[in-house]
């Protein structure tokens, strides 16, 4: 008997990955796990997730790390891309203040 199961991982129109059927980002579930999380503690911080999922998704990511760290380097990158897209319309003012010019 061969069984399969499904990952409950959907790429958002942006390519992020979200558990099905929530807004609960894979990165998000990485960050709780590697802060020392427990799967139960998960679905308690965010209720719209499913136990079964979380234990799905994190066995799929510790077998995966190759995939998570290409998924996790590109993820970083997008949002760098999107921070220096909307660094130019902040005064520079504001940005030595908040110690980022």
């Amino acid at each position: 008997m061969v069984l399969t199961e499904r990952i409950p991982l959907v790429a958002d129109e942006a390519g992020g990955l979200r558990v099905e059927g929530t807004r609960v980002y894979l990165e998000d579930l990485l960050d709780a796990y590697e802060g020392g999380l427990s799967p139960e503690e998960m679905v308690l911080a965010y209720p719209s997730l499913n136990l079964a999922d979380v234990y799905v998704v994190l066995a799929w990511a510790l077998r995966h790390p190759e995939e998570v760290a290409a998924y996790r380097a590109r993820a970083k990158r997008v949002a760098q891309e999107a921070e220096e897209r909307v660094r130019v319309h902040f005064p520079k003012a504001l940005l030595a203040r908040l110690g980022r010019a």
